[in-house]
């Protein structure tokens, strides 16, 4: 079982010096003037030389500010990360043309992570997020899913109606033959994967250390994608699939818009461990919910009940449990489960940018990367 060791990470803020006083006419008192001003305003009661001194201390306190704020300017400017890279032109099987944003790592990537945003969302919507893992070290490619943001057509936009049934099913959609590189069925989340291919064909990244961030129904369509990579069996050539080791939940859906995690959660397949069940015993998997989010907390339930062993939980008010059960002999060996709820009443894509607290998902999500994927285990 891993050991998990939650981290924290701390915060400056900086604040912007006020503008001096205006003249009643709108121009700036200069420091002369303004010595002669409160000399005369002072009906003499207030010695000029102690106006004087007072303004000096002004002075050096203004320019000392002036400088740490253009000494932090800089310091940002020499950690700029490398810029993000617009992909367009990558298609589906089903002929629908998709948008991504790359975001590369600083250097060698700590994992590759495919960041998947909520229905009505868009690769802007998480923004927030994929700039923050890609500081950690991580890989993100963010899709625009089909009739989202810059993959909307003039058949596919879910601003003007939503998308239907077997629209959304062909999200998560990988399978049809036997060779995964020419199969039948190539949906968004596979069109992306393929495209990583490429990159790690490059050595920019290992897509043996995948991780998947699915946000409202789009963690929902990222699970069932993940499953459908492990139903991917190795062939002559090699292995094929079960390149996604870890999985991330930000306000799952159990069931929405006909789209279920249901069968995702009952889906075998065979591993070198024997047969597994990915999503429900296997696979890492963290959930991050908000305050009273009934279908992540149900979520929860469902994936304690597979794994007694190895869950752990932290609610919105701070208090930790986390399961005492042992493994015994006969038992197979289950994958961490951690639920993290945030004093919070957002929601998916919103949650998921939630910039400041104790424990933000952007926090999370790197602390996470690095326990399940990081060199030692």
């Amino acid at each position: 079982m891993i050991r998990l060791t939650q981290k924290t990470t701390s915060f400056n803020c900086h604040f912007q010096n006020k503008r001096p006083n205006q003249l009643a006419g709108g121009r700036y008192l200069s420091a002369q003037e303004s010595h002669c001003h409160l000399i005369e305003t002072s009906g003499g009661l207030v010695s000029g030389q102690l106006i004087h001194k007072k303004m000096m201390l002004f002075c050096l306190i203004t320019c000392s500010c002036w400088a740490m704020t253009a000494q932090s300017a800089d310091e940002k400017s020499s950690s700029k990360l490398p810029a993000v890279e617009q992909v367009k032109g990558l298609r589906t099987s089903d002929g629908v043309p998709l948008q991504l944003v790359y975001y590369p790592p600083q250097r060698k990537a700590t994992a590759t992570v495919i960041l998947v945003h909520d229905i009505g969302g868009s690769e802007k919507t998480v923004r927030k997020l994929a700039a923050g893992l890609q500081k950690a070290g991580c890989a993100v490619a963010v899709p625009d899913l089909r009739g989202h943001g810059g993959s909307k057509n003039a058949d596919l936009d879910v601003t003007k109606k939503r998308l239907l049934l077997n629209q959304l099913r062909m999200i998560p959609a990988s399978g049809g033959g036997r060779i995964r590189k020419s199969a039948n069925l190539r949906g968004d989340l596979e069109t992306v994967r393929n495209w990583l291919l490429e990159k790690e064909a490059g050595g920019d990244i290992d897509l043996e250390r995948l991780c998947v961030i699915g946000s409202g129904l789009g963690g929902t369509l990222a699970a069932t994608w993940a499953v459908a990579d492990w139903n991917w069996l190795p062939n002559t050539h090699g292995p094929q699939g079960q390149q996604v080791q870890t999985v991330i939940l930000i306000s799952p859906v159990w069931a929405d818009q006909g789209i279920s995690i249901t069968n995702a959660l009952g889906a075998r397949t065979n591993s070198d461990q024997g047969e597994v069940k990915p999503l429900l015993e296997h696979l890492p998997v963290m959930i991050i919910a908000g305050s009273d989010d009934r279908q992540s907390s149900q979520l929860f339930q469902r994936l304690k009940g597979a794994r007694p062993t190895s869950w752990f939980k932290e609610s919105a008010n701070g208090i930790k449990q986390q399961s005492k059960r042992k493994v015994s002999p006969n038992q197979p060996k289950t994958g961490p489960l951690v639920f993290e709820e945030i004093r919070s009443s957002l929601r998916a894509d919103k949650l998921a940018s939630l910039p400041s607290g104790n424990r933000t998902p952007l926090q999370l999500c790197a602390w996470f990367i690095s326990e399940t994927l990081s060199d030692d285990n």
